[in-house]
């Protein structure tokens, strides 16, 4: 475990997607920098074993059930968790699918848009009922777990690849809007990564050393929580960026709008 310091110290963090993979690893990570942990996942049982393993670190964790597309459950649940601690400091909006086909156009209907119930619309309802408590805060932080798929074609797994290009353009609608209210939002890339998810014939005849380690993205997650770049909201970070050099560069990757979603035209229009 590389975070040994309580960096984040009475701060509460609710990250769904918490009993697998990358979820999980966020999760024992904030835990292990200091935070209390509100795991949440459909099933609240799949929980038990992050938790174990986080309250071994020395952190503090609590379980909830959550489905991020039922918007009355989320509601309950963030409501339940501001009323139990007084308020929450950190959303990790980490929950997704995937799903494809061999032509982009063949996948089922209703499968390629419950992609987009899970990966899109989730964080929009798991960030509206936090936004209702972060305002009044006027604090807090909101971390969307995007991919840099969103940024390429990618036919064979194209619902993926268009809900994380949406999840990337609203995640900087948010932070436009939310920093007014002092709430900071990123959207970050785990990269490519050993999960569930990659562990599909596609992904076999990867290179070992393209894959990135798992905890790279837990310690992004607490780097971004302790405040440390609250500069760069708003803006696209990956797991294998050099934040601290990101930092120091802000105001150039704020004039020269890096780090973000754009057009490349060959005329400038504007």
């Amino acid at each position: 475990m590389a975070i040994l310091s309580k960096t984040l110290a009475g701060q509460v963090a609710l990250v769904t997607g918490a009993n697998r993979g990358i979820g999980r690893q966020i999760s024992i990570d904030l835990a292990a920098g200091g935070a209390k942990v509100i795991l949440s996942a459909r099933s609240i049982d799949s929980l038990i074993p992050v938790e174990q393993e986080s309250e071994g670190l020395g952190g503090r964790c609590e379980r909830v059930a959550l489905n991020v597309t039922d918007q009355s459950v989320v509601e309950a649940a963030v409501q339940a968790i501001v009323a139990r601690h007084g308020k929450i400091d950190l959303l990790v909006n980490n929950a997704g699918i995937g799903a494809g086909s061999e032509n982009p156009w063949d996948l089922p209907v209703e499968e390629w848009w419950a992609v987009h119930e899970v990966n899109v619309k989730g964080p929009y309802i798991c960030t509206q009922a936090v936004m209702r408590h972060m305002t009044r805060q006027r604090a807090g932080r909101i971390i969307d777990v995007g991919s840099m798929v969103a940024a390429y074609p990618n036919p064979t797994a194209s619902p993926y690849a268009a809900s994380k290009a949406a999840l990337f353009r609203w995640n900087s609608c948010l932070a436009e809007g939310a920093k007014a209210f002092g709430v900071s939002a990123f959207v970050i890339s785990p990269g490519l990564v050993a999960t569930d998810m990659t562990d599909r014939p596609q992904f076999a005849d990867i290179p070992a050393d393209q894959w990135v380690p798992i905890e790279k993205t837990g310690e992004l997650v607490v780097a971004l929580a302790s405040g440390k770049a609250d500069v760069l909201a708003g803006r696209f970070i990956h797991a294998l960026d050099d934040l601290d050099s990101l930092v120091k560069q802000a105001d150039k990757i704020v004039a020269e709008n890096l780090q973000t979603l754009s057009i490349q035209m060959l005329h400038d229009l504007f």
